[in-house]
């Protein structure tokens, strides 16, 4: 019988190959991953083979204070020139966060580097009052990804090209001009998911976003965005989120292929503001569709009404509700123009009167109803009976206090 041989202190992880020690390092944040070269010379340069790389530096950020008490942001900086400088292997992800006080041209030179290692996800978070991105940035063809969060105002040169690029995502970014947006979005041959959130469209006349491969679209709380207009031409699109306040017009064009729409319009309300028939009849096409009350009333005042053939779920939420506007036209002549519609979820107070023509789609296609806010009232008994008494389809009817 073979003796067990005794494996205490046997350090196994130092055996495995560098893939996977490099790959294990991976998971780790960039500090931790450079801390682990003082362990013996085995791990000395394991840390330039890490693929992913995430450098982060702000004075208020309470994990770098506490963790690194002494720190100035010289030291930063000779941490990043330090790792950038040993690192030996291509860069999958790349994730810079600095602040003001961080130097231009050293980050310039750190987006440079990742840039030549072939970096496919890079992520940028910079708080600098002006900055010009290397003009390689602008041809990379290895980005897969792109998420910008800047504090300056972004000029897109003619002639970029990011043949590979498929997500990108833009956080409180100022654009120049119209043709910073335009170059920007015809660049991206490949382009499938689009966030659009906090930007400023002080220098925006036209937004267009006019993409053949685009699948994911949303546009989040921009500022400034009274006298422009969002044009939207995406004949693949799946899913649209937009939650904003109004702009001067919107312009939607062929999205038959959507399939989920959330269309959530913020508090601020005129009733000379655009017309808001576009933008609804656009995404009249989707199987699900999302609204706020607010949303609600500017859908309702569209003429003529969009006919939502293919809508089989639809959610009123009660945010932003209008109790002290009055809506004239409620719930029930939406449900009129949803002949498919199989779940719906709404806020009692938006059904205004019980139509005495039952829509079609109580008879015999909704399966699941949700009714929030519900009160022991005689107007939220009487709307109960009447959707138990006219659901041919009913299977779950949720009360909701």
């Amino acid at each position: 019988m073979a003796k067990n041989v005794n494996m205490k202190g046997v350090d196994r992880i130092s055996g495995l190959p560098d893939s996977i020690l490099s790959h294990i390092l991976s998971f780790l944040s960039t500090e931790e991953a450079v801390q682990t070269s003082v362990l013996s010379k085995r791990w000395r340069n394991l840390f330039t083979l890490v693929s992913n790389l995430n450098f982060e530096f702000d004075e208020k950020h309470i994990h770098w204070r506490k963790r690194h008490k002494s720190s100035t942001v010289r030291t930063f900086m000779c941490f990043v020139d330090r790792v950038l400088f040993f690192h030996a292997a291509n860069v999958d992800n790349f994730r810079l966060k600095c602040g003001k006080r961080v130097d231009s041209d050293r980050i310039y030179g750190w987006i440079s580097a990742a840039i030549r290692r072939g970096v496919k996800h890079l992520d940028l978070n910079i708080s600098l009052d002006k900055f010009t991105f290397p003009g390689a940035l602008f041809s990379c063809r290895t980005l897969v990804s792109l998420k910008l969060e800047t504090g300056f105002v972004l000029d897109v040169p003619k002639g970029v090209h990011f043949p590979n690029l498929e997500t990108l995502h833009l956080y409180k970014v100022k654009f120049l001009n119209d043709d910073s947006v335009k170059n920007l979005f015809s660049s991206c041959t490949s382009l499938a998911d689009v966030v659009i959130c906090r930007c400023n469209m002080k220098n925006i006349s036209s937004f267009n976003i006019s993409h053949h491969s685009l699948k994911r679209l949303t546009i989040l709380y921009s500022f400034d965005g009274s006298n422009c207009w969002f044009m939207i031409d995406t004949p693949n699109l799946a899913y649209f989120r937009y939650n904003d306040d109004m702009v001067a017009g919107y312009s939607l064009e062929n999205l038959e292929s959507i399939v989920k729409a959330d269309i959530q319009f913020s508090i601020k309300y005129d009733d000379n503001q655009a017309d808001m028939t576009s933008i609804f009849q656009g995404v009249s096409m989707a199987s699900s569709l999302s609204l706020c009350a607010t949303s609600l009333k500017l859908l309702l005042s569209c003429e003529p009404l969009p006919v939502f053939s293919t809508m089989v779920e639809l959610n009123i939420w009660p945010v932003n509700l209008w109790l002290g506007h009055s809506i004239d036209k409620g719930l029930e002549l939406l449900l009129s123009r949803s002949p498919q519609l199989e779940k719906l979820c709404f806020f009692q107070q938006l059904l205004i009167s019980l139509p005495e023509e039952v829509p079609s789609c109580l008879l015999s296609k909704l399966k699941a109803i949700y009714i929030l806010s519900f009160k022991n009232d005689e107007d939220c008994m009487r709307k109960a009976k009447y959707i138990l008494k006219n659901g041919g389809a009913l299977e779950n009817f949720t009360i909701r206090t």
